[in-house]
């Protein structure tokens, strides 16, 4: 019991820190850039989809039953290809928004053992994952940000 006593124990806030980084604002600033191109062609994408729906709405009463059939047939595929590109779109936006955080949590994570290293703590705790903190711990997050030069 007494060597707990003298344990160091710490706690950090992460998110707090992880914003802050000019990395992270860099990275959701491409990210987000890259999500109103996607925005973008799913809008021409939809504009080409009502402009077909508009056109045969307007004229199948007039139209031979494999004509109505084939626009039919092209409007679900144009559907089909909208919900196919979303997809694609979701799938890419995850992995570039994994591919450029996942360097930046690795810093951030360097710099909290490096800190918690130095300050000798037996433990660092993310401050939002707690559900009590005692009196025992100590707030290290400007020490992290000071490693990171923020």
């Amino acid at each position: 019991m007494f060597a707990m006593a003298q344990m160091k124990f710490a706690t950090v806030r992460l998110q707090e820190v992880f914003e802050k980084m000019p990395e992270t604002k860099n990275a959701n600033k491409t990210l987000e850039e890259l999500a109103k191109k996607y925005e973008a062609e799913n809008a021409t994408l939809k504009t080409e989809y009502e402009i077909k729906y508009t056109d045969y709405v307007r004229s199948r009463n007039g139209m031979p039953q494999n004509i109505r059939a084939r626009r039919e047939q092209e409007l679900m595929l144009i559907s089909q290809s909208i919900e196919d590109f979303m997809k694609v779109a979701q799938n890419d936006i995850k992995e570039q928004q994994d591919k450029l955080m996942t360097p930046i949590k690795n810093k951030l994570m360097e710099a909290v053992t490096s800190v918690g290293t130095e300050g000798g703590y037996a433990f660092v705790i993310d401050e939002a994952q707690m559900l009590y903190k005692g009196v025992n711990f100590e707030d290290i997050t400007l020490f992290v940000e000071a490693k990171l030069g923020l």
